[in-house]
């Protein structure tokens, strides 16, 4: 659960219940509860509703506990990721894709690695690329 981050979805998942089965517990199509759960349309004529497929408060259905759970495992969440990806076809270039918490040493000793290997890899005429020693 530690991805899902948004109050209705982490309550009908963790209760096994598919987008469908709240729909028909509302009495209303899949597709409108799919709205709803994406922001798009308003929950509030079906709070009391979904408070009692929930088993929670009316207020309790977007916010409260639930939300503080999410918050906890956004902030406790040990996964970080730091890739580097080099294409030969595009010289000194490089694409990062940097996700998750990193202390201040982590992001000083990533970087300089990075530093590092812009520096060792060299692209001759021909666009081949080769470790530079």
């Amino acid at each position: 659960m530690v991805n899902v981050t948004n109050p209705l979805v982490r309550r009908r998942t963790l209760l096994g219940y598919s987008q469908q089965d709240i729909s028909k517990l509302l009495g209303i199509t899949q597709s409108q509860y799919s709205r709803i759960e994406k922001g798009d349309s308003n929950p509030g004529k079906h709070l009391k509703k979904l408070s009692e497929i929930f088993n929670c408060e009316p207020n309790e259905v977007l916010k409260g506990k639930k939300l503080r759970e999410i918050e906890d495992d956004f902030l406790n969440d040990q996964k970080n990721n730091f890739q580097r990806i080099f294409h030969e076809r595009k010289p000194g270039y490089i694409n990062l894709k940097i996700e998750g918490w990193f202390t201040k040493n982590q992001i000083i000793h990533n970087y300089e690695m990075l530093i590092k290997e812009l520096d060792e890899w060299k692209v001759n005429e021909d666009g081949i690329r080769w470790k530079y020693k």
